[in-house]
This record gives structure tokens, C-alpha cells and sequence, in this order.
């Protein structure tokens, strides 16, 4: 393909690129197997074209609220740089009920949960977009890693400075849910439910291997010699800067703990929400059978031998299936991004699930 023709190919449309700012300049010009977590993104968007479903796709309206700010304490980071990180989040109805936290994916930034997050305040949630360090206007230190505890403590210490102790469900998107899982290790008893949507899982994902290699360029990126030029190149490539971050968390993610946090939820019989779409170009089928056999629910063909008739009125779901508390949505369309496409379902889905808390 002539190269004019494939950056044509892979600009972004505004109505698909909403809540990705690694995506808001529209053209990725360069794809190499180093960065498939970013190309398998902009390809998947670019495959999905809401115009030509305006009819079957009932999508909210986004709302952004303003961003706030609190000073996340180092100590507890690993970090010696700085004494605080300028820790950047929304807060949606801060006099809701009901406690509920949003983490992106990578990259990502609190934009992610624009069509979702709006369903939750209204019904009396309140909503609270994070902004991992080094995402959205979240500045990292040069000096923070991150490492599983890392995040989490980042998280508890923002949440903690708002005055929060207690979360009544997480939910992630994509690699968010590796950020969000360590919490059963991390902050035993800090979470009382989770949604899962696009999570990755127990071991790499296609679009992260081969993972040392993954891994390679994000130490790279992390020694100061390269840290330069290797910015500079990732720029070139991606024109956004937080790149480098998002491969530095890719790099960092350590999927033995996330199974083993995965194994503890399932085990304490811990409310999960597990979201996939069948045509997600990033995680493959077997990903989210091993992420369920770990939390006790059913793999896809234990899913197919299993009456559901919910496809009836949403054409675009496949399954939607309880185990306990926990449940699994399925959805034929939508890609990696069902955090927006089918951000009414899920809504349902988690009011229902904190309803029952």
C-alpha cells in the first residue's frame, strides 16, 4: 500500500479518537512490532466507524468535568526527586452514595470514561477519573517506576487525600485493570468490586508480544543515555509524548501478580464485572477464557452452551451472564473501546452490581 494511502488509512476520526489523547492529532505515521500496543489501538479504531451504525448505537453524551488537583505524597512511591506528585483527577457528584473509581488504559487519560462515567453520577454514583502519573496532566517524576505497588499506593495516597478510605468498585480499561487488581494484595479489603473492561490478563496479550522485547525498550527508555533520543524518536513516531510513558507501563507490567490478584479475587468470591468484545484486536479470545476460569466464571463456549436470550434486545451483546454477583458481558461490536460504545449496558450492569453490595 502506497504509504500517502496507509497514513489516510490510519488518521483517526474525532468521533472514535474522544477520550484517547494519544490519539487526538489523528495520524500515526510509523508501526513497528516494538509498539503494537499503540498500533493494534489506532487500527481497531479505525475499523470501527460509528457513521455507518448511528442507528443501532445509542451513545451518550460525554461529559467533562473540570480537573481537579491534590499533592500525592512520595514516600510511598519509591520516588526521591520530588517530595509530591501534582496528582491530576475529576470528581463527579462528590456527595453520591456510592464510591466508584475510573482508571485508563495506555495511553489513556481520564477522558477514557467520558460516555460511562456521566450514567453513574446521574444515577447517584459518585465518580472519581484517576490520572496515573505521566498521563493525562498528571506529571511523573523521572525517578517513578511502575511497578504494580507503585500504582496502587499512588492511588490509595490520591484518594486518601480527598478524604476517601473506601471504594465500593473500581473499574478499568484495558491495562487500568492491571492498576486496579494489585489493590486485593496492595489494600486488602480496600475494594469491594471490580470492573474489568478489556483487561488484560494472566500473561501477555498479542498486541504485547513478544513481551521481552516490550520490556527491552521500555529499560531503554528508563536509562537517562537513551531517555533523549529514544523520547525524541517515540515523538517522531507517535507525535504524542506520552508515549514514552505508556511504554515504560506497558514494559513494567508484571502479569504473575496480576494472575495471582486475579486468583485472590476469584477466590474471596470478590463482585467482578468482566467485560470483552469478541472482535477486540487486542486481546485474543483465550486471554479472557484463562481471566475467567481464574475468577470462577464461565469461558466462552461454556458461555455458548448456556441459553441467553439478552442479544434480543441489544443486538450488539453476545452474552450476559451471572455467577453470584459476578458477571460477564460479552459484545459482538465495539473493539477494545466498550467503556464507550456500550457504556449504557455497562452502567446497568454496575449500578445493578452496587446496588446488590
Amino acid at each position: 500500500m502506497h504509504i500517502a494511502r496507509l497514513w489516510k488509512r490510519l488518521r483517526v476520526p474525532a468521533s472514535v479518537r474522544d477520550g484517547y489523547s494519544h490519539l487526538q492529532h489523528g495520524l500515526i505515521r510509523k508501526a513497528s512490532p516494538i509498539h503494537q500496543c499503540v498500533r493494534h489501538i489506532s487500527i481497531d479504531a479505525c475499523r470501527w466507524n460509528p457513521e455507518d451504525r448511528r442507528g443501532q448505537i445509542d451513545l451518550p453524551t460525554p461529559i467533562d468535568p473540570e480537573v481537579q488537583y491534590v499533592n500525592v505524597q512520595t514516600k510511598n512511591l519509591g520516588v526521591t526527586s520530588v517530595d509530591y506528585i501534582k496528582a491530576s483527577y475529576t470528581d463527579e457528584n462528590p456527595t453520591g452514595s456510592a464510591i466508584a473509581i475510573a482508571v485508563h488504559g495506555s495511553p489513556g487519560s481520564h477522558y477514557d470514561f467520558r460516555y460511562m462515567a456521566p450514567l453513574l453520577s446521574e444515577a447517584g454514583v459518585r465518580v472519581i477519573r484517576i490520572n496515573l502519573p505521566g498521563f493525562g496532566p498528571t506529571i511523573k517524576p523521572p525517578d517513578f517506576i511502575y511497578s504494580p505497588v507503585n500504582k496502587a499506593n499512588f492511588m490509595a495516597e490520591l484518594l486518601e487525600s480527598i478524604g476517601i478510605k473506601k471504594v465500593d468498585i473500581a473499574i478499568g480499561h484495558s491495562m487500568g485493570c492491571g492498576a486496579i487488581t494489585s489493590f486485593p494484595s496492595t489494600h486488602p479489603g480496600f475494594v469491594s468490586s471490580y470492573a474489568l473492561l478489556a483487561s488484560c490478563g494472566t500473561r501477555p496479550h498479542r498486541s504485547l508480544r513478544p513481551f521481552p522485547i516490550i520490556k527491552l525498550f521500555a529499560n531503554m527508555v528508563n536509562l537517562p543515555v537513551i531517555d533523549k533520543p529514544s523520547g525524541a524518536l517515540l515523538r517522531l513516531v507517535y507525535i504524542k509524548n506520552e508515549i514514552e510513558n505508556s511504554q515504560r507501563l506497558c514494559g513494567a507490567m508484571d502479569f504473575d501478580f496480576n494472575a495471582k490478584n486475579l486468583k485472590l479475587l476469584g477466590d474471596q468470591k470478590t463482585p467482578v464485572i468482566l467485560g470483552f468484545g469478541l472482535n477486540d484486536h487486542m486481546v485474543e479470545h483465550a486471554i479472557f477464557d484463562e481471566m475467567s476460569s481464574v475468577l470462577g466464571l464461565r469461558t466462552l463456549s461454556e458461555m455458548l452452551a448456556l441459553t441467553n436470550d439478552q442479544g434480543n434486545e441489544n443486538p450488539h451483546l453476545a452474552y450476559d451472564v451471572a455467577t453470584g454477583k459476578s458477571r460477564q458481558l460479552v459484545f459482538r461490536s465495539s473493539g477494545h473501546y466498550i467503556q464507550k460504545f456500550h457504556a449504557r449496558h455497562i452502567a446497568k450492569a454496575i449500578l445493578h452490581l452496587l446496588h446488590d453490595l
